[in-house]
This record gives C-alpha cells, structure tokens and sequence, in this order.
C-alpha cells in the first residue's frame, strides 16, 4: 500500500510539477526535496504500513529531484511552492488518503510552475 501510496502521489507531483514551502522551496529540485520529506513525514503521521527511513531518499530517486525543473514555457513560483508544501503538511489523514486514491494533491500545488 505504500508504495502505490508514494508512485501515486509521487507521479502527480511530476505530473503538475508540485509541492515547496517550510523547506527550501528557491527552486524546482529544492522543492522535489522537500515535498519527499512532506509527504513521507505525512504518511508516517498517518501509519501508513511499509513507510520506512528511506522514504523520502526513495522517492526523492524516483522523481530525480536533483533534475526536477518546470515544463518548457513555464515560470516556477516559489511562493505556491511554498504554499503546497504547507498544504500536504496540513492535511489530515483521511484528506491524505482521499487524495492518494485521487492521484491528486491540493489545488494550490497545481500554480508551481505557471
């Protein structure tokens, strides 16, 4: 269940180029960094089964943060950034779970990069 947990939200997060905030959101692959730490930190918090220490190195390798940029022809924006990653830090557990069954995140995740 994790792991459809993490490639769900995971490949949503690739898909509209999400997440920042907290953390070091300056950038497009500071903020694929610090949304692997939100979101594994959120499913420990949630006990979600199999979340373990290598969660956000994990997932941080599948998205290839280091390369994490915008789309082509887009501007990222640190301060939604930002404001996602406070969004996924916020979220209950059920609202967590609805979104992963969703392939979704919060709506303010989708104006990273504009």
């Amino acid at each position: 269940m994790l792991r459809r947990y993490m490639v769900s939200l995971g490949l949503t997060a690739m898909m509209v180029a999400a997440c920042g905030g907290g953390a070091d959101t300056s950038n497009p692959a500071a903020l694929c960094t610090s949304y692997a730490n939100a979101f594994c930190n959120k499913a420990k918090a949630c006990g979600a089964p199999g979340v373990t220490d290598s969660c956000s190195s994990d997932i941080q390798t599948q998205l290839d943060c280091a390369h994490f940029s915008c789309p082509t022809g887009t501007t990222f924006d640190s301060g939604a950034a930002g404001q996602c990653i406070d969004a996924i830090n916020g979220l209950s557990c059920p609202d967590a779970q609805n979104l992963v069954e969703n392939s979704s995140l919060p709506s303010v995740c989708s104006r990273i990069c504009h």
